[in-house]
Order: structure tokens, then C-alpha cells, then sequence
């Protein structure tokens, strides 16, 4: 784990963590006076992480002895971060057949409000690559992955995060700029499956990506072939679509 300087560490994170560590280490319900004692830690301090913690549900009260204990919601990010890592295990295989079969990187990506955050990416066996990492956020709007999981979201929720901006965010002169233009692209983009990239989100690199769709023909995930403009050009592309459409109808028989 990474050492952190003291001077870049927050007090009160570092204060709540205590806490919790100090209940999951501890079977009982436990009081206030008892937590303060265990860790050190003043009364009112400790009052007042206490009822933060409580009101976020992550601690509940037993209401006839005012004692405190861990509630499920710990256990439910946990679950939550083992779906994650369990989903990036059954389609990786996948993820790396497109890629032996293409040559370029291949990417594995979920929505988080207008970002999207790269799951897993296999890289291409060629010397030039996109130097994506997994962990990675780009805006949504100026990648065939945010596109493609952008144009699957109802109405009211894309409302939600652009809030009718008239401008957005550009990563490069290529990139949309106009709220009108994006919702004019996302159109064309659920009408026909896939999205394109073509330097929108960095300069010499093009992207495909299409939908990974749940039982109920949600969309969930995405995925995308990725490349240097100089070699993955938009014939390329189109050349590697139906590859990707492929692998993508695999994938989501999965789910």
C-alpha cells in the first residue's frame, strides 16, 4: 500500500476509519465511551463521526442500550468490489481474443455520471499503443465508449448531468462541443449500435465501441477497440466493427 505523508492526510477520514476498524474488530455493540477509550479518541469527536456515520447507515443503534455496531452497508460495497473484480475475470477471455485477432488494445468500461471509467483494457502486441490504463476516466462525451453508454441512459438522466448546458468540456479540437451536437451523435448512435472516436478524445488515437447488454437488453458496460490514427484509421475501424460486435453478443450472453 502506498504510504501517505501526514501532511496530506485528512484528520476526520482517517478519525471515521478508526472507528469503523475499531467495530469490525469487535463482536459486540459497543458505546460511545467505550469507542473513545479504545481508540484514543475524544467523546465529542467521537459523538459526532458516530451520528455522521449513522445518518450514511453505515453504523446502526440498538435502541433499548444506545450501543453502536457495524450495519450491512460495509458488507455491500464489499460484495460490490468482488462483482467488479468477478466481471473483469469472465470477460477478460474475451477481451483478449479481440485483441490477439486485431492487434490493438481492447477496452472494458462502465458510466459513472458524464465519465467513464475504464475496467480492464487489453493492450495491443504492436509497439505503438494508447498508454490506457485501467482506472482511467474521460469524459463520456468524447469517447465511443461514453457515447455508446451515454445513448442507452433515459432522457431525465442525461438531463440530470448536463443540466442543458449549452458548452462542454473539450479534450481536443475534435471533440464535441455544442450540448446540441452531442445529443445529435448519441441519436445516430443508438440508431445504429456503435459510436466512433476519431481523435475526440486524444490526438492520433481513433476508437470503436459498442454496448454490452444485461438479460433484460440493458446496457451495462461497454466495450471498444482502440488504436494510433496512423494505423487504426476509419477504414480500419469499420474493417473491426463486426469483430467487436461479435465479441459484444458473446459478452453479454454472459449476463
Amino acid at each position: 500500500m502506498e504510504k501517505v505523508q501526514n501532511s496530506q492526510r485528512i484528520k476526520s477520514i482517517d478519525r471515521a476509519l478508526d472507528i469503523l476498524e475499531f467495530l469490525s474488530n469487535n463482536g459486540d455493540d459497543i458505546g460511545i465511551s467505550d469507542i473513545s477509550r479504545g481508540i484514543g479518541m475524544g467523546l465529542s469527536t467521537v459523538h459526532r463521526i458516530i451520528n455522521t456515520l449513522k445518518s450514511r447507515g453505515y453504523i446502526i443503534q440498538n435502541q433499548k442500550t444506545l450501543k453502536y455496531r457495524l450495519s450491512i452497508r460495509l458488507f455491500e460495497l464489499g460484495c460490490k468490489v468482488y462483482n467488479v473484480k468477478h466481471l473483469i475475470k469472465i470477460v477478460r477471455p474475451y477481451l483478449r481474443k479481440l485483441s490477439k485477432m486485431t492487434s490493438e488494445t481492447v477496452n472494458l468500461a462502465i458510466l459513472e455520471d458524464k465519465e467513464v471509467v475504464y475496467l480492464d483494457t487489453i493492450e495491443s502486441i504492436e509497439t505503438l499503443r494508447t498508454g490506457i490504463v485501467r482506472g482511467t476516466r474521460t469524459a463520456a462525451h468524447c469517447t465511443a465508449l461514453g457515447k455508446v453508454l451515454l445513448s442507452s441512459i433515459p432522457d431525465s438522466d442525461f438531463k440530470q448531468l448536463y443540466k442543458n448546458s449549452e458548452t462542454i468540456s473539450q479534450l481536443t479540437p475534435k471533440s464535441l462541443t455544442s450540448l446540441v451536437d452531442l445529443k445529435k451523435e448519441l441519436r445516430k448512435v443508438k440508431k445504429q449500435g456503435y459510436a466512433f472516436d476519431q481523435e475526440e478524445s486524444m490526438i492520433g488515437i481513433n476508437c470503436v465501441g459498442v454496448p454490452i447488454f444485461n438479460g433484460n437488453k440493458e446496457v451495462i458496460m461497454a466495450i471498444s477497440i482502440t488504436g494510433p490514427s496512423s494505423r487504426f484509421t476509419v477504414d480500419k475501424m469499420k474493417d473491426v466493427k463486426e469483430k467487436l460486435i461479435i465479441t459484444a453478443k458473446e459478452v453479454s450472453s454472459l449476463f
